[in-house]
């Protein structure tokens, strides 16, 4: 609870902080400090759930490296947060998850998992949950004893609740629009869940193929396109900590 107020309080000052620079008007100054909430919000939001693991992996009961140690601390995390699931996870990938405890299948085939158990911090690896089937960005530090990985202490975030608690919180009016790209161009946020995953150069749209290439290759910027047969005009940024796209778009045209 004491978190996720103290996200909103972040959110809330950055929404009420001027924006200096070259927006051009009341309409893009609004925008600009949107897309700036929308980036923040989910940065915190994911720093949180990381920092909170790394206070688990630093407990005697997780660098153990035994589940039935470890277990109401993995629990209880995951229930004290509603929108993830937390595991821990052994160096051969079999693992354990808060609520269903041992699982049948392993993580050892992860793209991410080699690099964990290198010892490197994992931040917003885009996984389908083998234990909930739900798109996720997985959050993991290692667990290490002795100079040694043995484990590692991971969370999958579910992106569709994530998703939902942005659109919330930015109340954008129907004309509006947010989404994130990861670094490979894959949608990770977006309020149509059916949109996550997706690749947008790969919807038959020319110019957003054009549009979602050039916020690939650069940190921030301004571009616009033609999708679902309206102009839009999009404003992104890049994420320090993710490296995700940060995208905010409006109709450059409305209807009257």
């Amino acid at each position: 609870m004491i978190r996720k107020f103290a996200i909103a309080t972040v959110l809330a000052s950055i929404l009420a902080t001027p924006v200096p620079g070259w927006a051009q008007s009341p309409a893009e100054t609004d925008a600009l400090r949107l897309l700036s909430a929308f980036a923040s919000y989910t940065d915190l939001r994911l720093r949180s759930v990381q920092e909170s693991l790394e206070i688990l992996a630093a407990t005697t009961e997780a660098r153990s490296g035994r589940w039935e140690g470890m277990k109401g601390l993995v629990a209880g995390f995951q229930e004290s947060d509603g929108g993830l699931v937390a595991w821990y996870a052994r160096p051969d990938g079999t693992y354990w998850t808060g609520d269903k405890g041992r699982m049948s299948v392993t993580l050892s085939d992860r793209d991410y998992f080699p690099d964990l158990m290198a010892g490197k911090d994992i931040l917003g690896a885009l996984v389908i949950s083998k234990s909930t089937g739900q798109r996720s960005a997985v959050i993991a530090v290692p667990l290490k004893r002795g100079g040694k990985v043995v484990g590692a202490i991971g969370a999958s975030v579910f992106l569709e609740r994530l998703s939902n608690e942005v659109a919330s919180a930015l109340s954008l009016g129907k004309n509006a629009a947010f989404y994130a790209l990861a670094p490979n161009g894959l949608t990770t946020l977006h309020r149509k869940a059916d949109r996550h995953f997706l690749d947008p150069r790969e919807l038959g749209s020319d110019s957003l193929k054009a549009a979602a290439n050039e916020m690939l290759s650069k940190t921030s910027g301004t571009v616009a396109y033609e999708f679902d047969q309206t102009l839009k005009k999009a404003l992104y940024r890049t994420s320090p900590l993710t490296q995700w796209r940060f995208v905010l778009t409006f109709d450059a045209a409305p209807q009257p």
